[in-house]
């Protein structure tokens, strides 16, 4: 008896091992996984940025060719207003 004794124990203590194995398997997993996750999001946040910027400088490019067609305007505006001031004078 205290043969199987013994043996119950040991296949107790060997469950119990696994079973500790296998929750640290999980929780490994999922750190694992949430690791994963993180490194999904910056690289999805990084082509977002990379896009942002794109888009800004093409923004900027088009504001600053409608400050030029505006300055533009506003010069051959003033030409036309002293060109006619002159026949006024």
């Amino acid at each position: 008896m205290n043969k199987n004794n013994f043996n119950f124990e040991q296949d107790n203590s060997d469950l119990q091992s696994d079973s500790q194995a296998a929750k640290i398997a999980v929780i490994a997993g999922a750190i694992s996984t949430f690791g994963d996750a993180l490194a999904t999001l910056s690289a999805i946040l990084a082509i977002e940025e990379e896009r942002q910027e794109k888009n800004g400088s093409s923004d900027n490019r088009n504001l600053q060719k409608q400050i030029d067609n505006l300055t533009y305007e506003i010069q051959k505006i003033k030409n036309q207003i002293s060109s006619q001031n002159r026949y006024y004078l």
